[in-house]
């Protein structure tokens, strides 16, 4: 598989994931096989299998991907992250203008009442995350192999934003799912991290309107939409 990024940060990204941290996938990743730094391209290995539709997602595969995330999330010794606050503020300030048109005044106030949630929250240590972590990016076999796929936007991070797009895209409504993810994952999440996983949704739903405005995708800002209809009740 031969693959041009777009920016040279997400070349980067996916070439330090590469060398760094898909090993601990074992034989669920692709393998670089060469990379072109000045013309930002990688190449690797092909693994067989198709990217699988929410609803068509078997509880042994949630259970085996469940398994691979924490894998990757260990791949490296967790690092503080002292600026993590005043980075989301900058991050969610950046999205919430390329939003802005398609914000209501009470879409305004639901994120920003999020955001200052994640603020007062204790933030716990960083390490590798993948941060598409969705469904599009996995493979599915038909012998039931499961393999994750596309690094380009894998760093440091909080590894509860790699729950985020699972929770408000793929476990509604499936809660099984979610049960067989934290089964292979091997632990339950901490309550820190659910709430941080559910606050974060706030920063998810400003990326899917302002990418979906921006690119005429009328579905991804309907999923924008729908994180923000979820983030307006309990969880």
């Amino acid at each position: 598989m031969v693959k041009q990024h777009l920016s040279r940060t997400l070349h980067e990204r996916e070439v330090h994931a590469y060398r760094h941290w898909t090993s601990a996938l074992g034989p669920s990743a692709p393998v670089l096989v060469a990379v072109d730094d000045a013309a930002m391209i990688v190449a690797t290995t092909a693994l067989p299998g198709a990217s699988p539709r929410p609803s068509d997602l078997t509880l042994d595969a949630c259970r085996r991907i469940g398994l691979l995330l924490r894998c990757f999330h260990e791949a490296e010794t967790p690092v503080t992250m002292p600026g993590y606050r005043d980075w989301l503020r900058e991050r969610a300030a950046h999205w919430a203008s390329r939003a802005a048109p398609l914000l209501t005044p009470d879409d305004k106030a639901v994120i920003r009442d999020h955001l200052a949630a994640i603020g007062q929250a204790d933030i716990p240590s960083g390490g590798p995350c993948h941060l598409d972590f969705q469904p599009r990016n996995w493979l599915v076999s038909s012998p039931g192999d499961v393999s994750v796929i596309d690094f380009e936007h894998a760093r440091i991070d909080l590894s509860a934003r790699d729950l985020v797009r699972l929770r408000f895209r793929t476990w509604p409504g499936q809660p099984d799912l979610r049960d067989a993810f934290l089964d292979g994952y091997g632990r339950p999440l901490s309550p820190t991290e659910d709430r941080l996983t559910w606050h974060l949704g706030a920063l998810d739903a400003l990326t899917a309107l302002a990418r979906g405005q921006e690119n005429t995708d009328p579905e991804l800002v309907a999923v924008g939409r729908n994180t923000l209809r979820q983030l307006r009740e309990e969880p």
